[in-house]
């Protein structure tokens, strides 16, 4: 939106100094008399020609910051209007990018973890990220693993920021040098969190508030083939929206 309100603004300075440029000071007229002062010049004429009053060139150009306002107003209400971003994993996970092999089997269906004798991942709904997981389909058997030896990175697509918070569900290892959530806007990673080496998530918040506006993606990182070396995550939501920008 940012872009489409500064396309308009520079083509408001555009119209804004081509009418300037033609109102010419007399002195840079041949034979310009004092009567001609207020009069809109054509430059390369050297008769001045009143083409309109210069109280109607500011009504036009008031009537056009209006309608730029107006305009700018619209973007603004049509930004609303995207969709909430919807990050729970129920319908998989289609337009996040993967490297690697650590989330080839995900999303992970139901309390896998509690069914193989292990802590309940407190997920949201029926699918989630288990890193150590492998239970990617309904049908898939109960409590089967692919364990910590995977590496591998999953990347969310593209959201805006809309307002002060972000919040997830984050467990798995407790390393935050080998496994752990990244907020990426641009190329900068700006925040970045783990579990607490246990497959239980909970909730975790980031304040976002200074990037409102901004574009960001959420990166899992997986860089651990040891022990606790696997991330869990679930229900991305909060002050932000999908869609182009």
């Amino acid at each position: 939106m940012g872009a489409q309100v500064l396309l308009c603004f520079t083509a408001f300075l555009v119209i804004f100094g081509s009418l300037e440029s033609a109102f010419a000071s007399p002195s840079n007229v041949k034979n310009a008399t004092d009567s001609d002062w207020g009069k809109v010049i054509v430059k390369g004429n050297y008769n001045a020609v009143n083409l309109y009053p210069e109280k109607d060139v500011k009504a036009a150009l008031s009537q056009l910051q209006k309608k730029l306002e107006s305009l700018e107003g619209r973007m603004d209400a049509l930004e609303k209007f995207k969709p909430a971003c919807k990050f729970d994993f129920e319908d998989g996970i289609h337009g996040w990018d993967k490297t690697g092999t650590a989330f080839n089997n995900q999303p992970t269906y139901g309390d896998n973890s509690k069914a193989r004798g292990s802590s309940p991942a407190n997920q949201q709904g029926d699918w989630w990220i288990g890193g150590y997981e492998n239970r990617p389909s309904k049908a898939a058997s109960a409590g089967k693993t692919q364990g910590d030896g995977p590496q591998g990175t999953l990347t969310s697509p593209y959201f805006t920021i809309m307002g002060k918070h972000i919040s997830f569900l984050i467990g798995g290892g407790c390393d935050i040098k080998l496994v752990r959530v990244e907020l990426i806007i641009g190329k900068k990673v700006i925040k970045s969190a783990t579990g607490k080496c246990t497959e239980t998530m909970t909730r975790k918040t980031w304040d976002v508030g200074a990037f409102v506006g901004q574009r960001a993606r959420v990166k899992l990182v997986d860089v651990s083939s040891g022990g606790w070396g696997h991330i869990n995550f679930d229900d991305l939501k909060g002050d932000m929206r999908c869609g182009p920008n």
